[in-house]
């Protein structure tokens, strides 16, 4: 028998950072096709740029198979069909009526939900988490794409677009941060 979790915080400091780092420019349409194209799961890419860039630890490769462990069964049994059902509910349908775009939204409200509390599961796990070294960003994201590939062939273009786009906004990050840290130095 599994053990409780303790009560979640759905609007903790990576559900606030996802938010942030998803809005800057390209970054939801970069994760869409790290999603669509290699199958990465946006809420562990999302959690290992944030452990990187806010929390300042880098994950090994065993962190990145834990964290892959702890939100597999949420996420297959609530994020995963979700999106399913979405999808399917967009377009125009013989036999479906015009309001299924009403059932749809709400779908990915829920949908949302669902990635909520799995970032919050994960904000969870990185709090538990021993810190010790890990590897460079790239190269966790790079296990992402590997853990991720999907049986079908991939737009590798588009991955190395959606790449760039994320690599963009991460040192736009880090600039910000240091030009923080210049101005308080003054």
């Amino acid at each position: 028998m599994k053990a409780e979790m303790d009560k979640l915080d759905l609007d903790g400091a990576l559900w606030r950072f996802a938010l942030e780092f998803y809005a800057r420019p390209g970054v939801a349409e970069a994760c869409l096709t790290l999603q669509d194209e290699a199958e990465v799961d946006v809420i562990q890419l999302l959690a290992v740029i944030y452990a990187d860039l806010v929390l300042q630890q880098s994950l090994s490769s065993e962190d990145v198979a834990a964290l892959h462990l702890q939100a597999q069964e949420w996420r297959a049994a609530t994020v995963q069909p979700l999106r399913e059902i979405r999808r399917f509910l967009k377009p125009a349908r013989d036999g479906f009526p015009e309001e299924r775009h009403l059932l749809r939204e709400k779908v990915k409200a829920a949908e949302l939900l669902a990635e909520q509390i799995q970032l919050a599961m994960v904000e969870q796990w990185l709090g538990r988490r021993e810190p010790k070294p890990g590897l460079p960003l790239p190269e966790i994201v790079g296990l992402l794409l590997k853990d991720g590939a999907p049986e079908q062939p991939r737009n590798e273009r588009a991955i190395g677009i959606a790449l760039s786009t994320l690599e963009t906004a991460m040192e736009a990050i880090i600039r910000s941060r240091g030009n923080a840290r210049n101005l308080s130095d003054q």
